[in-house]
């Protein structure tokens, strides 16, 4: 079941006992986040040409932030297990998270921490990329046309071609049959239409010249990170919202062999030296997040 708990009927005291754990965890690490996410307002260029100002912050601080809680944890308890920094991208999507586990008996917490951000691309401000962009347009230009008039003087051959074999005047669907029916006479048509490309060598120096402006075109791109300082549930990150996401799962293990848990716990029956040790445990990582979580 994921915290904080709503139900009603159960035993008041665990209840309490967990949503205070998690509203004080949730409260250290979004305080965290927002001590450690310096935005700076700088100006990129865009696909047109045209120079506006957004505002970018370092991921990489973060990443430090969550290692340095990552040996912390390693360091200081064998109890509470924890899963290095993971970062993953989908699209303009990026996500930088930890997560940690504890088994006590048969109960088990798994909490998930992270932020999720979006990652813009632009242009340096750079005369460079205007002058590159301008080259790689007119390379494509006269590549274009140069395509066009072979199209043409190929048309022209395929049609003296079939005239000379007493093909003039033969409507489409007779013409279709025959070179569909005569291999050969379709080879021939087509080897003596692809020779003309051979006059036009520069369409592949300028195909060459385009990949090299592509790769000259892209050092010259930076990447802005955007980021909201806002609260996220599990449900709002994989809409594609960002912000700072933090949950938290409580379950009992129904078969410690199978792994196989159920969310269907009835806390009456959780035994108090069990709770005592669930209770020695969430205030341990807070204690532990409240002075370490911190760069």
């Amino acid at each position: 079941m994921r915290l904080p708990l709503k139900e009603k009927g159960k035993n008041p005291d665990t209840i309490i006992l967990l949503n205070r754990f998690y509203d004080n965890i949730k409260d250290v690490f979004e305080n965290s986040i927002k001590n450690n996410i310096v935005t700076i307002d700088t100006k990129v260029m865009l696909g047109d040409f045209s120079v506006i100002e957004t505002a970018s912050f370092d991921p990489n601080k973060i990443v430090t932030l969550f290692q340095n809680f990552e040996k912390m944890v390693n360091t200081k308890t064998t109890n509470w297990q924890i899963v290095p920094v993971q970062s993953t991208k989908s699209d303009d999507i990026r996500r930088l998270y930890f997560q940690l586990s504890l088994e006590i008996e048969k109960f088990y917490f798994y909490i998930y921490m992270g932020i999720q951000f979006h990652s813009l691309l632009y242009y340096q401000i750079d005369k460079q990329v205007i002058q590159i962009s301008k080259q790689m347009r007119d390379l494509e230009q006269l590549n274009k046309s140069a395509k066009s008039e072979i199209t043409i003087k190929g048309d022209q051959i395929i049609k003296q071609e079939l005239e000379k074999l007493g093909f003039k005047g033969v409507d489409n669907t007779q013409l279709f049959e025959e070179l569909f029916t005569q291999n050969d006479l379709t080879k021939n048509l087509i080897e003596k239409a692809s020779s003309i490309e051979e006059e036009y060598p520069h369409i592949e120096k300028n195909n060459d010249q385009i990949v090299k402006l592509k790769k000259e075109l892209e050092t010259m791109i930076i990447e802005i990170y955007h980021i909201e300082l806002a609260s996220l549930d599990q449900n709002k990150m994989l809409q594609g919202e960002n912000g700072m996401v933090i949950y938290v799962d409580f379950e009992m293990i129904k078969n410690k062999k199978t792994k196989e848990k159920t969310s269907v716990i009835n806390f009456e029956k959780i035994p108090k030296e069990t709770l005592d040790a669930i209770k020695t445990e969430l205030e341990f990582l807070y204690e532990l997040m409240r002075n370490e979580l911190k760069t």
